[in-house]
Order: C-alpha cells, then structure tokens, then sequence
C-alpha cells in the first residue's frame, strides 16, 4: 500500500511540472516589447497587461554592476509601519573617500561644480552640489522650525564650518540677517561688520542673572595695553611689549595716558619712540611714585581706515544670499 501511494505522488508531481512548464511557455510566448530597447539587457522591465498578452514597455530604471540609474524622478513615501527614513543611503567604501556620501544630491545640466570636483577633504553622508550651473549646494527651509541643524560631538571640528575659496580679498564666507535687515557679516577681509552691538555676556549675582557688556567702539581701528610703572627720581621709561609693538604702527603717533598713584605735581610724556616712551614729573619734580598707564595705537595696516563705508546695510539683503554690489 505504501508503495503504492508513493508512485501515485510522484506521477501527480511530474504531472504538475509538465503543466507548470507549459504555462510558463505559453506566458512567454504571449510577451512582446514595446520597442528594442524595452528588452534591451540592462533595462528593468515594466510590465502592462489589460486582460490580455503582457507586454514589456521601456523602463526608466536601469542597472549596470550593482548601481541602479532612474531616468525619472524618485517618490519615496513613508508609511506608519515602515522605517523611520523615508530615503535611506548608505556608502560603505572606505572612510575618507573625498568623492563619497551616502546621499549625493546635483541639480545642475552642465554636470558637477568645479568646487565638488576639486574637494579633497573626505566624502560626507549627504552631499548637495549645485554643479556647474551657478545653482545651490544646498537648501533647507521651514515655517515653524529651524531651517537646518548642524550637531556633532566632536573636540577637533566645527560644528558648521564655511570656507570661500575665492582670494585676493574677494569671497564673502559667512552672512547671517532677519527680516528687517539686521545683522552680521565676515566680509572679504575677514573683518565682522553688525549691525548692532558686539557683547560680552556675563554673569551676574551668583548666576542669577546675565548682563551684557558692550565692546568699545571707535571710527579707527584701535589697539590697546596697560600696564603699570614707577617714577624714580621724577622720570621712568617704559618699554612696550615687543609682541604688541607687532600688531600696531608705532611709527605713526599713539596715545599715552598716565594716571598717578601716589602724591606729585603731576605727569606728562616726554617724547614717544617706536618701542618706548618716557614719563617725567611736572615742574621738574624728582618724586618716586607709582602711576598706571594705557596706550592706544592704531592697528597695523588699518590706519588709514576710518568710519569704513558698509552699504550692504543700508537695505533689506537679497534672500538669495547674494553679496550688495559696492558699485551701486
């Protein structure tokens, strides 16, 4: 009996193979292509049928050693139940790759930017290239949130770091201004105009509160020291400190302002040097007596530099993060 029934399951089996067999023929011979490139190796097909022989219409996905090209636009639409990201990309070459990200995003018909072209600082796990066509890098916007949050939690890199490759004082790296106009800005010279005041903010009352203290501000580009010396016999000279003699032009006149600590007739400069300058009693008094001093010099290659001309602010800035035409 056992044999019996074993030889009745095989003969149904082979039975269902050759039935199988045939209906997979018969499919394939009731399929035509569109055209010669519908079927063309490569191409992955689309599959149209209206009851009738399937047919096989060109594709505009394609794949060619693992990578997969669309033609087209890509819809990715997340449901409740599936993974958290509606778009996921991963790049799994070796790290440091300057060319790599796990998403590259290009909007251009003129192919990459000159800029992508020659990165040489490692890949990025997404990467916008506005190409060869003068478009955006990169875009991000919102109503009721931040436009874009840049996070990491490392001790040797910036958060948000901006570089413009542009020289010879030319290329605004960074520019940040609301609705009415106000703001910021690192120009080509890597000096930070604002609008407003530029504070230190400290804390007061054991942390109670926060207060700002202002910077002082000039027409010139002023740097200043302080120090303290001591009269002997009525006179002293005080040397200026060689790395700040560096940053200002004491060839130019600079200021010098003495302020006595203890009982004299009074104090004056006598003569300025480059390094140094001489401080004596008045009424040729010979007094040993301590005094305070600030010095104010102009910066080195600024001065000539006063109430310097911004007409960037002088209206609201272009949204589209383009620099005011000086020339205007």
């Amino acid at each position: 009996m056992y044999r019996k029934s074993a030889s009745s399951l095989l003969s149904f089996a082979a039975g269902a193979a050759l039935l199988a067999a045939a209906t997979l023929a018969s499919a394939q011979n009731n399929i035509s292509c569109e055209s010669s490139s519908a079927c063309k190796k490569g191409h992955v097909p689309v599959f149209t049928s209206n009851g009738g022989a399937a047919q096989v219409k060109d594709s505009v996905i394609k794949e060619s050693n693992g990578a997969v090209k669309v033609g087209g636009t890509v819809t990715a639409t997340k449901s409740s139940t599936s993974n958290i990201n509606a778009v996921f990309g991963s790049n799994t070459s070796a790290p440091g790759n300057t060319q790599g990200a796990g998403v590259f995003g290009q909007f251009s018909s003129s192919g990459e930017s000159g800029t992508g072209t020659n990165w040489a600082n490692g890949g990025a796990g997404a990467w916008g290239d506005g190409g060869a066509d003068g478009n955006y890098g990169t875009l991000g916007t919102a109503d009721f949130k931040s436009a874009g949050i840049f996070d990491n939690n490392s001790s040797g890199y910036y958060s948000l770091f901006g570089y413009n490759f542009a020289t010879g004082s030319t290329g605004f790296p960074w520019a940040a201004f609301n609705g009415d106009g106000a703001g910021c800005n690192i120009d080509t010279t890597g000096d930070l105009s604002c609008s407003g005041s530029k504070n230190a903010v400290v804390a007061v009352e054991g942390g109670k509160h926060y207060v700002a203290l202002a910077a002082v501000e000039s027409p010139k580009n002023w740097f200043e020291d302080f120090g303290s010396a001591e009269l002997v016999g009525g006179v002293a000279t005080v040397r200026l400190d060689p790395r700040f003699i560096q940053t200002v032009n004491t060839e130019m006149e600079y200021h010098v302002f003495l302020t006595p600590n203890g009982e004299c007739k009074g104090l004056y400069v006598n003569q300025k040097t480059r390094d140094s300058f001489e401080v004596r009693e008045l009424g040729n008094g010979n007094s040993s007596v301590r005094f305070d001093y600030r010095i104010s010099a102009l910066r080195k290659n600024y001065e000539k530099v006063r109430f310097a001309e911004h007409r960037e602010f002088s209206h609201k800035p272009s949204r589209d993060g383009r620099v005011f035409d000086q020339n205007q």
